[in-house]
């Protein structure tokens, strides 16, 4: 009789833990990676478990509640113990568990109310990460594993040395900042040296056209350049627009820098439980990594694995194709038009460079598989488009195309964007100064300039 009571309490413990677990997953699956949600469910689940333990105990109430005090508390204190770095400051478990954060939140960084986020100054740090076109593809395998120095000036951005002035002044988003290439391969270092003028960088990753024309009104005229360069990207620039406002209709919490920075927000609960959400209880949704690959053919005959995971249009935001008469495209010629108007009022000339996404590049350079869906991909006449706009601002702005010199280069086997992420690799960089330096070259030498960049006259 005893033995067949001890087995019921088994099949009650084992059936009613059971139903804990599945109500907590089932709890966890719904909870939208919102990892307080879990902490909740996890707390719940905790107590619910102690319920047979609680009906069926021989240690008579004391005993029973002092058993469950000792758990809990131990419980407690382990957790306790594991958050104390991060509440010291010694330790970031956002980075440990690569938590999603915004980039006014990581470190190395800070919100701003025009920017949204800038960049601290005379920072060094090393960057280690792979493609941004693996995420979401199934067995898709990595070019190369990049493992990128980022040091930045006084100012915050990627030049090696502080330049009080410039002849040139690059302004743009992360093709400009170029995190996946060492600082001498970038496109501004490669100018430097074909012009023999001082060139600043001016890029900065996740910028789009408000932060663009903010940064070339606070870094880019104080620095008295000759020619300032914009550039405009077709694959996320447009859809920066909306960003931009959305993160201004929230600056309140972005700039919040104590809730940023808090215990909790450190903690290793709140990312830990982050980790599990994303990973094992509602990972995101992927696609096959071979139907979003292309076979390229390089310059030495081997074969390289393009992947095409964020075509020229990847967000909802983004406008229709065509975008050339979208509303989007309008607000970016207001933005330039008004740029325009700063570098004539400081005598500074400007010029738009346009540059393409990886997929306008090597669209018909790559073999896909049967059923691809990046060969359907749209495109348009966008690089048309703005240069026809850039043309309505006036006869003094320039514009540069870098398309048909990118395309070329690919068709004779170079790799001028990474196979794996939608940058630039040295050779993309490279190209793309050789492209801009003649035009460059004529505008600089329609000034007459003293030793410290001071623009004097202009022919």
């Amino acid at each position: 009789m005893g033995r067949r009571r001890r087995a019921l309490r088994l099949a009650a413990w084992a059936g009613w833990l059971a139903l804990v677990f599945q109500g907590v997953r089932a709890g966890a699956a719904a909870t939208d990676t919102n990892p307080e949600h879990l902490a909740g469910l996890l707390a719940l689940g905790y107590l619910a478990a102690w319920g047979p333990f609680f009906i069926f105990s021989p240690h008579g109430p004391a005993g029973t509640f002092g058993r469950f005090a000792v758990c809990s508390t131990a419980l407690l204190l382990t957790l306790a113990a594991v958050e104390v770095p991060a509440r010291l400051g010694l330790l970031d478990y956002r980075e440990m568990f690569a938590t999603p954060t915004p980039s006014w939140q990581r470190r190395g960084n800070a919100p701003d109310a025009e920017l949204i986020y800038v960049r601290k100054p005379h920072q060094k740090s090393r960057l280690r990460y792979v493609g941004g076109d693996l995420y979401g593809l199934r067995g898709a395998k990595p070019w190369k594993h990049y493992d990128r120095e980022l040091a930045t000036d006084a100012r915050g951005f990627r030049n090696p040395i502080d330049l009080a002035t410039a002849d040139v002044a690059v302004v743009g988003d992360s093709f400009v900042e170029g995190l996946h290439v060492e600082a001498g391969d970038l496109m501004t270092a490669r100018l430097a040296g074909l012009l023999g003028r001082p060139v600043a960088n001016l890029g900065r990753n996740g910028y789009g056209p408000q932060q663009e024309a903010a940064v070339l009104k606070r870094y880019a005229m104080p620095m008295k350049p000759g020619v300032c360069i914009w550039s405009f990207f077709e694959g996320n620039d447009l859809h920066d627009l909306h960003e931009y406002d959305d993160n201004r209709k929230n600056l309140g919490r972005i700039l919040d820098v104590r809730r940023a920075e808090s215990p909790y927000a450190r903690g290793v609960v709140r990312n830990g439980l982050g980790f599990v959400l994303r990973n094992f209880i509602s990972p995101a949704s992927t696609k096959p990594g071979d139907s979003h690959r292309g076979m390229f053919t390089d310059r030495d005959g081997r074969e390289v694995a393009f992947y095409f995971n964020s075509g020229i249009q990847f967000d909802v935001s983004e406008p229709p194709f065509p975008r050339g008469g979208s509303d989007e495209l309008k607000r970016v010629g207001s933005i330039l038009a008004e740029a325009r108007d700063v570098c004539r009022a400081n005598g500074v000339e400007l010029v738009v460079a346009f540059v393409p996404a990886k997929l306008r590049i090597y669209r018909d350079l790559c073999r896909f598989a049967p059923g691809s869906p990046c060969p359907a991909w749209p495109s348009d006449d966008l690089p048309d488009d703005v240069r026809r706009l850039v043309g309505g601002l006036g006869p003094d702005v320039g514009y540069v195309d870098l398309t048909p010199a990118l395309h070329t280069a690919a068709e004779a086997g170079e790799i001028v964007y990474l196979p794996d992420d939608p940058h630039w690799a040295e050779a993309g960089h490279r190209v793309a100064a050789e492209a801009l330096a003649p035009e460059l070259a004529r505008r600089l030498a329609r000034s007459d300039r003293t030793a410290d960049g001071t623009a004097l006259t202009r022919r």
